[in-house]
């Protein structure tokens, strides 16, 4: 399993990432219950890890990547091969961009940070029930997350205008998932165009993301825990 430094170094040097033969289990392991639990306990773990060193006053984008990183290792050791390409376009880049990806699991949102953190401090756009949850809302706020309602189309694009610009100029990439949902299907229909809109209305290139998470499947009865 690479370490988070590793990882990162691989994805600015070469633009690619490949999970490698030594490390894929001999044995592909089973989906099942035990699984699921495996890596919800980590995903979990990610969220508290991030609040009790924000508690501490050590959390920062290089300790979000770094206690994210944990998504990625776990993954494979459960049978994911992670592959990531076309990163040397990044890597050419100096400066702030706008990221647009699709939206298929809990997985992206937890593995991205580790990736993207390797080109800059990074700020995701994300619903305001998450920053509600006591502690973990808190290392959103000290990271530069941007949270909308989701409720009301009209000031949430105002929001994502006037607080993503603010972040672009302080130096900071912005994620955003336009689809609002997690989606099985890739369907272009389902994206709106509130990147393309920032990253225009800053003057940063935009930046499509293209994952395939269903390695992480939505649960049944708690969504995030597939």
């Amino acid at each position: 399993m690479s370490s988070c430094k590793a990882f990162q170094e691989a994805l600015r040097t070469t633009g690619h990432y490949e999970t490698s033969p030594e490390d894929r289990p001999s044995r592909q392991p089973r989906a099942g219950a035990f699984s699921a639990l495996r890596y919800a306990g980590v995903i979990i773990g990610v969220m508290w890890r991030c609040a009790w060193q924000n508690l501490r006053g050590k959390f920062d984008h290089a300790a979000w990547g770094e206690i994210c990183m944990s998504t990625v290792t776990t993954a494979e050791r459960l049978g994911a091969v992670v592959t990531c390409e076309g990163f040397e376009q990044l890597a050419a880049h100096r400066g702030p961009v706008v990221y647009v990806s699709n939206h298929m699991s809990t997985l992206e949102t937890m593995a991205l940070p580790s990736m993207l953190v390797a080109f800059g401090r990074l700020a995701i756009i994300l619903k305001q029930s998450l920053i509600d949850i006591p502690f973990v809302g808190a290392s959103a706020i000290t990271l530069g997350f941007i949270a909308v309602s989701r409720k009301n189309a009209r000031e949430d694009l105002k929001v994502v205008l006037e607080e993503g610009a603010k972040r672009l100029a302080d130096g900071y990439s912005v994620l955003l998932f336009p689809q609002g949902t997690r989606q099985d299907v890739f369907e272009n229909k389902r994206f709106n165009s509130l990147g393309a809109k920032l990253a225009e209305r800053a003057g940063v290139p935009l930046v499509p993301i293209a994952v395939q998470t269903d390695f992480l499947q939505n649960g049944k009865w708690i969504k995030d825990f597939g």
